[in-house]
């Protein structure tokens, strides 16, 4: 069975599986090991993106991330929500319901953990723009300390974006983890220690990604 294959999971659609994490906590270098792994493992093709997208509303996101551009929080928010449901109609879903795998670079819980506490409404608002997305079969979320992230950051490039500063790394992953613990019963969200080596983490990835597979893959 070649690249183009499809993972035979019956009626059952492929997983949908995000990584997530603060900047700096390695989660696009393992997004795309976990990429060449699965197809080489599952000998099928899987489909990788991210957020903000490539589309216009991402376009514009990724402009105000690199301080091209000047929006509020509110404006940033429903902004992400937009480009997250055009992402999902475009992309995402019918992929999976062809039995491609999705891989997404940052996903709806980038949104709850880095606005959560700026919005008027709250985590509530948040997830009422966000309502029309759909779960991720797994989400894995790369932890590390704010401390480490920054210097990775400050390794591999002389500037920064919006929110790369130490203060607010460290509010946005307390957020982060907060919200794993509170979205157990809705999410199934997998705290990784994104500290050790990249092999160490990926080994981690592949185990839990290993058990999604399969659940998929057996309907």
């Amino acid at each position: 069975m070649g690249k183009e294959a499809l993972l035979d999971g019956g009626d059952t659609a492929a997983p949908f599986i995000v990584i997530e994490g603060i900047d700096g906590a390695g989660k696009t270098t393992q997004l795309q090991e976990l990429h060449r792994w699965m197809e080489a493992r599952y000998d099928c093709s899987v489909h990788t993106t991210g957020e903000p997208t490539n589309r216009p509303i991402g376009r514009l996101l990724k402009d105000a991330l690199q301080r091209r551009v000047e929006l509020d929080g509110i404006c940033h928010a429903l902004l992400f929500a937009a480009d997250r449901i055009d992402h999902v109609k475009t992309e995402i879903e019918s992929r999976i319901k062809r039995g491609v795998p999705v891989l997404c670079d940052r996903y709806f819980l980038s949104s709850f953990a880095y606005q959560w506490r700026e919005m008027p409404g709250g985590l509530d608002w948040i997830e009422s723009i966000n309502a029309r997305a759909i779960h991720p079969h797994l989400t894995l979320l790369i932890d590390a300390p704010a401390e480490v992230c920054m210097e990775r950051i400050r390794r591999a490039r002389s500037d920064t974006e919006l929110f790369e500063d130490l203060e607010t790394l460290r509010a946005i992953r307390e957020n982060y983890l907060e919200l794993a613990h509170r979205r157990k019963t809705v999410d199934r969200i997998e705290i990784i220690d994104g500290a050790r080596t990249p092999d160490a983490v990926q080994q981690e990835v592949r185990a839990r990604v290993e058990e999604v597979m399969q659940s998929c893959c057996n309907g």
